[in-house]
């Protein structure tokens, strides 16, 4: 593979990203069921949150890069601790606004980081065939969940998209 012809930090992104949706369905199927309903609710807010993030990187936002993998990060650690601790001491209407919008935030966020990474890049289809692998290798990991459960799919996004943010410092 030449170097020029491959974004590593789109490919980290893109298993990062695989994960962390497949991680959406789950939670949200633990929770309501597992039905057409809760995956269109998923992928409805994965795509308002891909949305928002490619709107805020065209309107220049005030984010550096750094600033986006600390969202990244700490809204993964905050999923991460929402699914074991639960979600009891929420009124149960504000809970079926917001959960499906936290589960979906590091979304958001790896949104913005792959939209920056696009801008720099000299082709979209160069980062867009990384991400792709990438996610390819994301739903290969995906099925570590049957053996380590579901919650390990927040810290395995977690390393992956802290691959993304290595790679995108050390200009691969």
């Amino acid at each position: 593979i030449n170097k020029k012809n491959f974004s590593p930090t789109c490919f980290f992104l893109g298993s990062g990203f695989m994960l962390v949706e497949t991680k959406c369905i789950t939670e949200m199927a633990k929770i309501y069921g597992s039905t057409w309903m809760v995956t269109s609710i998923v992928i409805g807010v994965v795509l308002v949150m891909a949305f928002i993030a490619n709107l805020l990187v065209i309107k220049k936002i005030k984010l550096n890069t750094l600033q986006v993998y600390f969202l990244l990060i700490t809204s993964l650690f905050l999923g991460y601790l929402s699914s074991i601790m639960g979600f009891n001491y929420i009124n149960n209407k504000i809970f079926d606004l917001l959960f499906p919008i936290m589960l979906a935030l590091p979304i958001l966020f790896s949104g913005i980081a792959f939209s920056k990474e696009l801008s720099k890049l000299n082709s979209a289809s160069q980062a867009i065939s990384a991400n792709i692998l990438g996610a390819m290798l994301g739903g290969f990991l995906e099925y570590n969940s049957m053996y380590f459960g579901f919650s390990s799919l927040y810290i395995l996004s977690g390393l992956l998209y802290l691959c993304a943010f290595l790679f995108y410092f050390l200009k691969y």
